[in-house]
Parts: C-alpha cells; sequence; structure tokens
C-alpha cells in the first residue's frame, strides 16, 4: 500500500477530532459583520483577544501574489515606508527599490511594451496591488488574484471598524510584497529569496509564506538570514493531499529539514472536525504546527469598476489560509512581548499547543507536527511567562 494512502487511513482512525465553542458573551468579539467563524473559535482568537488585540508597531510581510492595498478593510493597516517620498523617482532610503512606498512587486515588467524586459524592469515596479483590469471570466470565477488579500485579510483585516470581517490582529502593518502573477505561477524563484530579505532590511516581524517550489539554496540563505536577525517565517505546507515534503524537497517549509534550529514554521491545514485536510501535505521534518485551512472566510480584492462588487467571502481552504492563522498569532504574540524575537514566539506558538496523545507519534507528527494552534494559550504564556491549562475537555480531549 502506498505510503500516502496508509496515512489517509490512520487519519480516519485519528483521535484527533472534536469540537470547540465559544459564548461570545465571555470573550472579546469585534464589531464587524463577519468576525465570528470556525476557524478563530477554534483556536482560541476571542479569549486571546482580551490580553491584545495587535499593534501597529508589528510588522507582517506578506509575500505572495500582492495583496488589495487600498481595500477598505485594509487599507488602515497597510504598512507604509516613511522613508520614502512617493512619486520622486529617487531611492530616498538608499535600500535599493525606488518609490516602493507601499511595498514592491519583484515581477518583472514589459513596462514600456517594447516585448523585451531590460534591466530595470527586471527589478519589478513599485505596485504591488494585483492587476484586475483585464481579468477573464474564468479568473474572475477562481480568484487566484484574490489570494494574497485572503491572507491579508486573515491576519490582518481591520477589527471594529463595522466592516466585512477581521483579522486576527485588529490592528498591525501588512507589507505588500509581490514575487508571482495573478495566477500564483512563477519560474524564478530568486524574486522570493529578494522580497526576504527586503522584508527583513524594512523591518519586518513576521514573515508569511504561503506557496511551495522546488528546493533552492538561495530562498534558504534568505530564511536563515531571517531567523539570525529575529524575524519569525512561516511557510504552508502545500497541497499535494498527503505527499512527504521532506520525499520532494519543497521548499520554503523545508529550507531548514536537517538543521538545529525552526528557521520556518510550518504549518498543515486541518477541517472543523480536526482532521487533517485531504488536500495538505506531511512530514515531520517540515510541518510544525497545524490549523484551520478549510472553509475559512476572508477579504477578497475589491474592485467594483471592474465588476469585483465582494470586498469578503467565504469558503477559502488550503494550507495558504493555515498559515497566515499561525503568522496572526506570532504577530499578536510580538505585540506584547515586543523584545521577543524568532525562538521566543516560536516556543510560545509550540509549547502551547492542543496535542492529542496517540499511540504512534511518530505519524501524529507527520501529520499535525506538535499539535493544533492555540492562540489565546500562546498568548498568555507570551503575557505571564506560564503555559496555561486547557480550558476544559470535551470529546477527544478537546476543550469546550
Amino acid at each position: 500500500m502506498p505510503r500516502r494512502y496508509y496515512y489517509a487511513i490512520l487519519i480516519i482512525l485519528s483521535l484527533f477530532s472534536g469540537l470547540f465553542w465559544i459564548d461570545p458573551a465571555s470573550a472579546k468579539v469585534s464589531n464587524d459583520p463577519y468576525a465570528l467563524q470556525w476557524a478563530y473559535k477554534d483556536i482560541g482568537v476571542y479569549d486571546a483577544w482580551d490580553w491584545t488585540t495587535g499593534s501597529r508597531d508589528v510588522i507582517v510581510a506578506i509575500i505572495d501574489n500582492g495583496f488589495d492595498t487600498q481595500h477598505p478593510d485594509l487599507r488602515n493597516n497597510v504598512w507604509k515606508n516613511e522613508d520614502e517620498v512617493a512619486g520622486n523617482g529617487v531611492d530616498d532610503d538608499f535600500n535599493g527599490y525606488v518609490d516602493d512606498v507601499w511595498g514592491w512587486n519583484f515581477v518583472a515588467v514589459d513596462k514600456n511594451n517594447d516585448g523585451n524586459i531590460d534591466a530595470s524592469e527586471k527589478k519589478g515596479g513599485n505596485d504591488p496591488r494585483p492587476d484586475v483590469t483585464k481579468l477573464a471570466d474564468s479568473e474572475k470565477e477562481e480568484y487566484v488574484f484574490s489570494h494574497g488579500t485572503i491572507v491579508a485579510g486573515l491576519i490582518g483585516g481591520v477589527g471594529n471598524n463595522k466592516k466585512a470581517g477581521v483579522g486576527i490582529n485588529w490592528r498591525v502593518k501588512l507589507m505588500n510584497l509581490k514575487v508571482v502573477g495573478n495566477l500564483g505561477v512563477s519560474s524564478d524563484l530568486s524574486v522570493v529569496a529578494k522580497a526576504i530579505r527586503y522584508a527583513v532590511v524594512n523591518g519586518a516581524d513576521v514573515i508569511n509564506l504561503s506557496m511551495v517550489g522546488p528546493k533552492n539554496e538561495a530562498v534558504k540563505k534568505a530564511i536563515q538570514y531571517a531567523y539570525k536577525r529575529g524575524v519569525v517565517v512561516v511557510a504552508a505546507a502545500g497541497n499535494n493531499s498527503y505527499s512527504f515534503n521532506e520525499d520532494d524537497g519543497v521548499y520554503p517549509i523545508c529550507a531548514d529539514s536537517g538543521e538545529n534550529s525552526e528557521w520556518v514554521i510550518g504549518v498543515s491545514a486541518v477541517s472543523e472536525l480536526h482532521r487533517l485536510a485531504e488536500f495538505s501535505n506531511i512530514g515531520k521534518t517540515c510541518i510544525d504546527i497545524t490549523a484551520p485551512g478549510v472553509e475559512v472566510s476572508s477579504t477578497v480584492r475589491y474592485s467594483p469598476r471592474n465588476g469585483l462588487v465582494d470586498m469578503y467571502r467565504g469558503g477559502w481552504s488550503g494550507t495558504s489560509f493555515a498559515a497566515p492563522m499561525v503568522s496572526g498569532v506570532a504577530a499578536l504574540i510580538k505585540s506584547v512581548r515586543p523584545s521577543w524575537r524568532a525562538p521566543q514566539i516560536t516556543k510560545a506558538l509550540l509549547m502551547t499547543v492542543h496535542h492529542t496523545i496517540n499511540q504512534d507519534e511518530d505519524t501524529y507528527a507527520d501529520l499535525y507536527g506538535a499539535g493544533f494552534l492555540q492562540a489565546d494559550r500562546a498568548v498568555e504564556y507570551a503575557v505571564t511567562g506560564k503555559i496555561p491549562p486547557e480550558k476544559g475537555t470535551a470529546v477527544g480531549g478537546f476543550r469546550n
């Protein structure tokens, strides 16, 4: 029997099941119309908000296909490069990028339409917002161009503004770094390494990488560079249905495989039943933690003049959306412990998970890493220095 099917059977038999519930009257909830969703309830976000709702002193870099910086529920949380003067054609802060006020688009663009990519065009441009002016009807239906916007909304959709939903952080700074086009495909992973270094140099505290690709030495060195400078890097497991990431050398999630430190926090995805999502990749040398990644809700690219009239939609599934759950909680931790760096924040995340005792711990680690993300316990640990007990028990040992 192929190994991936063996693991699929073990998933069905796993004790990693049960449901959470929350009494909204007993925890802090924002006034946004779509503030409630199962993913937030089950990882304890609402209880975490009793400790903190985030800080605009914390910067989270979203390295993706670009997010909607002008979205009504994101724009007040978008990072701005205050050292750069908009539109003057000068690299005011000497970071190598001209007019990078709202982040950077690392994708090469033929700006003068001459059919060639010259040196300046290869560097990209200063508009990382997804271009939706020429979308095909099929593209509008698939919403791939909203990938980065969905990620951004989960991490930092503005809270308590009575609009759409809310991110895990009501307030934060979201750095917009585009490395792939609308369809989320690229053959040049070197730009991911450049984006990681850009994020670090420009003050990012957390980097979210909801993408997978082949092994790449430049990406590995960039992630090591980020870790050594205290930046938390979070990466998605990928969606190849129980494929073992270490077997395939999947990056960026496996960039620290075989190393002595957690340079990157790898995230698999679970459903509302708290079982591994049928699409999620696995492998304990790359997976560190698991988080909700099925049927979650978030912001989407908003452009009424181009037929995109929704600000917020549900039904998103993928490890791409489990990773920002972890990034969002990492940012909450940073908001209460500004001096903490990657090792301390990673410890807080991994030591406070829900871990269902299993007869085969190696199998459990392949699927879920250390266990299921718990925002409230992680934040409380960051505040008090003590690991709090789980709040009650339910079927399979889950709290209720």
